[in-house]
């Protein structure tokens, strides 16, 4: 599970880098898809989406939660706190599903915004 863990730091630091799409890339299992408010993004949406998305100056991840089940399947929970670049804030609750295919794989992400957070800056989506 350790591995899960750090693909979830490297997620926000991608953020940060701004190769997001590339982390992205590199750890969603195929028919993986991300939940956030109003939206169901599958992989392809979110690569494409991350190559535009505006870095983050900062985050931190608390409140680590964990559970292994199966020896196959890893359930992640955190509170992230995170600032854009531009000042905007973000926190939310982030449950992370994660796969052993030949390492671990994101199978699911959901995001949950807390109270008082600027809803703009959920994961990317595209605006109807």
């Amino acid at each position: 599970m350790d591995q899960a863990w750090q693909y979830e730091e490297d997620f926000w630091q991608a953020g940060i880098e701004g190769r997001a799409a590339e982390h992205y890339a590199r750890v969603l299992a195929t028919d993986a898809f991300v939940v956030v408010p109003d939206r169901v993004l599958t992989r392809d949406d979110l690569i494409h989406q991350w190559q535009s998305r505006a870095a983050w100056a900062e985050y931190t991840l608390s409140e680590r939660r964990d559970v292994l089940i199966n020896g196959e399947t890893a359930v992640l929970s955190y509170r992230v706190s995170a600032r854009q670049v531009d000042g905007h804030l973000y926190n939310a609750r982030v449950s992370s599903v994660y796969t052993w295919i030949t390492g671990w794989a994101l199978a699911f992400r959901q995001h949950t915004p807390d109270t008082g957070s600027d809803p703009r800056l959920a994961p990317p989506v595209d605006q109807p």
